[in-house]
């Protein structure tokens, strides 16, 4: 396919995309898809790679290069809020872990063309004097989830995380989030600035289950994949993948740490798989859902309520991705979800 030629090219920078001859109604496909899988800026690194007379029009050329710099002034704006951020915690001696995001874009071989969009961070066990220190240097917050609080500071927005994933109604997700605080409280954890990224053994467990949870609920995009391949590839002789195949198992990762390392190497160029099984159907319809099917739900418009009742018809319209992916039942995950509501409210691990 001429979108994954071009972002094999933005993920891997030594590569050359193979194809020309597009006509110009293919290269506005192109440029759609990308922007709707939020991989615009990538797949723009690999046109700039094409000889001129294989690239888009002037036209088109130049729309895309405006997108792109948009990206990078947001991505620069970001990054500039988030160290200052993390400045004030570190003056109160408070840890800023980076997760997603910041995190990852590092792995890139443009980090600013990884679009990032909140900054979510973790600190160490400092939730809720993290959300007074930010009150105090003029952001306003809001504490209206358990997992995270919303903070807006100086127009970034912000969720400091008091769980990294999501717990409630759930023991065995307790005991997976246990393990995720003990990744980073062991390290070592190495700094941008004065943010801190987490240990590779963290990002592998921690992107899967962020990924399985939007693809079971609304679905994922380009971008979630492309972030694992981009770790995998420059991260995965770091991990220790016995025991990611021992956590992940047990929290039922594993199925879907498979698919999305064999669609990394057979559609965006990575060398080695870690995760080798027999899952290229599955890998493949669950590649068509994430091109043709996707369901925003997080950033659609209407009220927590309404939201809800999208997560369930989601649950139903999806409920292949819970037999198939995640190896439960579409029904028991909803009675979890509704148990977890009224009985878990504010969960303690």
């Amino acid at each position: 396919m001429d979108l994954f030629a071009l972002l094999r090219a933005g993920v891997r920078s030594g590569d050359t995309p193979d194809i020309g001859g597009l006509t110009d109604d293919r290269w506005r496909e192109l440029y759609t898809a990308a922007s709707s899988q939020g991989v615009s800026a990538l797949v723009w690194d690999g046109i700039r790679r094409l000889p001129p007379e294989s690239q888009p029009s002037r036209e088109l050329r130049l729309r895309w290069a405006y997108n792109v710099e948009r990206i990078e002034r947001r991505y620069g704006q970001q990054r500039r809020r988030a160290a200052e951020l993390a400045a004030a915690y570190a003056e109160a001696g408070i840890r800023t872990v980076v997760l997603k995001g910041l995190a990852v874009s590092r792995l890139y071989p443009v980090p600013e063309h990884r679009p990032c969009g909140d900054l979510d961070c973790f600190l160490c066990g400092d939730y809720e004097r993290g959300n007074r220190v930010a009150e105090q240097v003029g952001a306003e917050v809001k504490r209206d989830f358990y997992k995270h609080s919303h903070i807006v500071f100086r127009g970034l927005t912000v969720e400091n995380h008091r769980f990294c994933t999501a717990v409630r109604g759930s023991r065995r997700a307790k005991r997976f989030e246990r393990h995720l605080q003990r990744l980073l409280a062991e390290g070592p954890l190495s700094c941008i600035t004065a943010l801190l990224v987490p240990p590779p053994d963290f990002n592998a467990l921690f992107l899967v289950k962020h990924a399985l949870s939007h693809f079971l609920t609304e679905g994922i995009s380009l971008r979630h994949l492309c972030d694992w391949a981009v770790f995998i590839d420059r991260e995965g002789d770091a991990v220790d993948w016995t025991a990611f195949r021992k956590v992940a198992a047990e929290d039922r990762l594993l199925r879907f740490a498979e698919i999305l390392s064999d669609l990394s190497v057979r559609y965006l160029g990575v060398a080695r798989n870690p995760l080798p099984a027999g899952v290229q159907a599955l890998a493949d319809r669950v590649l068509d859902n994430i091109l043709y099917e996707r369901r925003h739900l997080n950033d659609s418009p209407g009220g927590a309520w309404t939201k809800r009742m999208r997560l369930i018809g989601n649950l139903a319209r999806d409920r292949w991705k819970y037999g198939e992916v995640y190896g439960r039942s579409f029904l028991l995950e909803g009675l979890r979800l509704s148990v977890g509501y009224l009985f878990d409210r504010n969960p303690e691990l």
